[in-house]
């Protein structure tokens, strides 16, 4: 009878509660409604007044100065008012009942006078544009003369009167019904907490044993005992958390046998990361040398054309007076060794964009087998005086890409020229360009020096040289990072693969652009 009677006070409550947010929901969204339409009032009141003031601003220079926001303030004016009806409509299936006539007839009134206002800045901004100054100079005047204006604004503060009242009485009806839950929530508790206190009081003496046998469990348990098992009890739901207990002690001993297993593996695993992570430590000491290494000498490459054009400038002011062919070979040299020294700080201001997300390309429309081909004409003599075979293998020439040309010819001329650096005479290198799917897929393939694995992983960092790259061929190790950052920029992937003395393969895969649309 004592659980009914709680029962009966929980199932009581929660009608209650549910009754109050029914009610307080229907005040809350009255309010919200009652704003909606009051706020859209007001908003009419302001677009109202900078439609006058428009027209009085064109009045007064002869002339419509912003046409554009003429336009919209008469667009904003009609936005409005549908806002405010489609408000009053909701407020009106809200209350299921009918909405005062006199709201309506204000906003009829109100969408009366500012349509004549509208009709009168039309025709005003008619004759300005037709030049009739003085037509317009009467029209704006009879908004006033006629009593528009002022008949405006008398409904509009008596709309917002009227509005602002019905916003401050949907409020005091909130307020009141939630003073009304607030009084008599009390009562509802105080019954429940004495009722519970009532069975608590009554259950207490019977409880006591099986109580203090479940605390001496838990102590033991909470102590570290895991062997401890509750004995058997005579009430049925503390008999099933006895052996709810039991059976928690037991599983927590198996788990605690496999947790010292799992803590004997993640030692092993721990030791083992720890060996990979100084490996990891003692390549970056490594590729940290290598960038101090590079750094030396991007410094020698700096420094030589800058002696070179420092040495050219000094001879020809030195010495006899020199013929002006031979003072054009020395600005010749001069302008060559700048050359050099402006593509590689244009590589490196490059790599520094791209890494900051601004590579600045001039992305069109371009086709790959268009731009290999000259590519492969340009490294044709240095690869015949290589002897090194060029081979060239286009499985779709009509290929498009979405890029900058000028940079997607840098990225091939960089594979190009490496593969025949690191080639040997009587060698070959194939390059390729084929299409798959969504795609478009370049390779340059050779058969020279190749590298090693952990070189093709560190090619594209900067200033990275291989071992047997950095006796083979001169270079900064700049080039495949630069090669990267601009694939990359095209939303591309590049990679390297090879194995020592079998040669190396170049990829690169850049997104490929349907051919109907580059031509559109």
């Amino acid at each position: 009878m004592a659980f009914a009677a709680m029962l009966a006070i929980a199932l009581a409550l929660a009608w209650y509660f549910y009754d109050s947010v029914q009610w307080f929901e229907y005040d809350v969204e009255r309010i919200a409604l009652a704003n909606s339409v009051l706020n859209g009032h007001r908003v009419l009141s302001v677009q109202t007044e900078r439609k006058l003031a428009l027209i009085q601003e064109s009045v007064a220079l002869g002339a419509v100065g912003n046409l554009s926001q003429w336009q919209e303030n008469i667009r904003d004016l009609r936005v409005t008012f549908a806002q405010i009806r489609q408000a009053i409509a909701d407020e009106k299936a809200l209350r299921s009942a009918e909405i005062d006539t006199r709201e309506i007839e204000d906003i009829d009134e109100l969408e009366n006078q500012v349509e004549t206002i509208i009709g009168s800045g039309e025709t005003i901004r008619l004759a300005l544009e037709a030049g009739n100054i003085e037509v317009a100079r009467t029209e704006a005047e009879a908004l006033h003369s006629e009593g528009i204006v002022e008949l405006f604004s008398v409904l509009m503060d008596e709309t917002l009167a009227a509005n602002s009242k019905k916003v401050a009485d949907a409020n005091a009806e909130a307020i009141s019904l939630s003073r009304y839950i607030t009084g008599v929530l009390p009562w509802f508790m105080w019954a429940l907490a004495g009722l519970t206190g009532l069975v608590v009081w009554l259950f207490s003496r019977s409880l006591t044993r099986s109580v203090s046998v479940l605390y001496d469990g838990v102590r033991a348990f909470t102590g570290g005992d895991l062997t401890h098992r509750i004995p058997e009890l005579r009430e049925k739901e503390f008999e099933h958390l006895g052996k709810a207990f039991n059976t928690m002690a037991h599983e927590l001993a198996d788990h605690r046998t496999a947790m010292h297993d799992s803590n004997v593996r993640l030692e092993a695993v721990v030791d083992e990361r720890t060996r990979a992570l100084k490996s990891s430590n003692d390549m970056l000491a490594m590729v940290d040398e290598n960038r101090r290494k590079l750094l030396a000498d991007i410094s020698h490459e700096f420094r030589t054309p800058l002696t070179v054009i420092r040495g050219e400038a000094e001879i020809a002011m030195r010495g006899r007076e020199k013929t002006e062919g031979e003072y054009r070979e020395v600005l010749a040299r001069i302008i060559e060794q700048t050359d050099q020294t402006t593509r590689l700080v244009d590589d490196l201001l490059f790599m520094v964009r791209a890494d900051a997300g601004e590579p600045r390309l001039k992305v069109r429309p371009v086709s790959v087998g268009s731009l290999l081909a000259p590519v492969c004409s340009d490294f044709a003599a240095k690869a015949e005086k290589s002897e090194v075979t060029l081979i060239q293998s286009f499985a779709d020439e009509s290929s498009v890409v979405m890029g900058d040309a000028g940079r997607l010819r840098q990225v091939f001329a960089i594979l190009i020229d490496n593969a025949l650096q690191y080639s040997e005479p009587g060698d070959s290198v194939e390059v390729g360009l084929a299409r798959a799917d969504s795609e478009v897929i370049v390779t340059v393939r050779d058969n020279g020096i190749g590298l090693t694995k952990e070189e093709a992983r560190q090619a594209f960092q900067r200033f990275f040289r291989g071992g047997q790259a950095q006796g083979h061929a001169h270079g900064t190790g700049l080039g495949l990072p630069v090669a990267k950052a601009i694939v990359e920029a095209h939303k591309g992937s590049i990679s390297l693969e090879g194995e020592r003395g079998e040669g190396a393969i170049a990829t690169v895969v850049l997104p490929a652009e349907d051919k109907l649309k580059a031509v559109a």
